[in-house]
């Protein structure tokens, strides 16, 4: 049954690639210069460098593939719901999607800022997946189509992207801090997705992409550098997690979490250093 308001439907066809831009096409240095697959001041030792940018490979096959794949199909079933005039199914398929996409910004705010634009566009947002929501949750709720189907043909520019890209441990753990500083940022701006209440699970699944990214590819390599520092980032993570805990964002006092997250950014930034890496920048979001 159609419980959209009526409104033309539109047909647009998949343009695969039309957005596979150069901008699109490889992950960002992770704020370095000079050799893309070398960050400048590349130290750590050839064996330390070999087994985490090794994890880091096997971290993009074994956890963020089977995600990708979940998030295009996840789209797909968005923009079909929205196409039979299923609001209560669009709504849903919109959070099963929002759920992976927000655990996979670990690896892709930092590291593929042109996407993260296209998809995750806020609090303006004229494309990505708060476009979609701005329309499915308002009071009178519209057909999205278009815009979902933008959506659709991003995430499948994303899949063809990814496939093609390399991740090395310095991508990752540049990616994980400065997503853990992000996260402080949306709560001070009211959380990422008002319209639809799922501001808190945003942050939540940040916070699954950010730890998963610690345990696979970092945490027994810091800890065996610096045991205490290890602590330090395993006891962060539970401390957010109680925060967000809360039943909704608004019983989370926005300046204490901001401090929170800015703790864990920058212990894994000293993680960086302890590793051998420079420590990156985790305030140039996106840049």
């Amino acid at each position: 049954m159609a419980v959209f308001s009526p409104s033309r439907r539109l047909s647009v066809a998949l343009a695969l690639g039309l957005m596979a831009t150069a901008h699109f096409a490889l992950p960002l240095t992770a704020h370095a210069a000079g050799d893309p697959t070398k960050p400048a001041t590349y130290a750590p030792d050839d064996a330390l460098l070999t087994l985490l940018d090794g994890r880091a490979a096997a971290f993009k096959e074994q956890v963020a593939a089977p995600d990708i794949q979940a998030i295009v199909a996840g789209v797909e079933r968005l923009a079909a719901s929205i196409q039979q005039g299923d609001l209560a199914g669009s709504r849903q398929a919109w959070i099963d999607a929002r759920v992976i996409w927000a655990r996979c910004e670990a690896f892709t705010a930092d590291l593929f800022p042109g996407l993260e634009k296209a998809m995750n566009q806020w609090p303006d947002a004229t494309t990505g997946f708060h476009a979609v929501e701005a329309k499915l949750y308002a009071q009178m709720p519209q057909e999205p189509l278009q815009e979902a189907q933008q959506l659709v043909d991003s995430a499948h520019t994303y899949e063809h992207v990814f496939a093609q890209s390399k991740f090395t441990g310095y991508y990752l753990i540049a990616g994980a801090s400065t997503l853990a500083y992000e996260m402080g940022e949306s709560v001070n701006e009211g959380g990422e997705s008002p319209a639809s209440g799922n501001s808190l699970s945003d942050l939540r699944y940040n916070l699954e992409g950010v730890e998963r990214i610690w345990r696979f590819v970092f945490a027994d390599s810091v800890r065996a550098k610096k045991h205490y520092l290890a602590e330090q980032i395993d006891e962060q993570i539970l401390t957010i997690r109680g925060m967000l805990g809360a039943t909704s964002l608004d019983q989370i006092q926005p300046d204490a979490f901001h401090r929170e997250a800015e703790k864990l950014a920058s212990q894994l930034a000293n993680a960086s250093v302890v590793l051998g890496w420079r420590a990156p920048d985790y305030t140039d979001i996106g840049e």
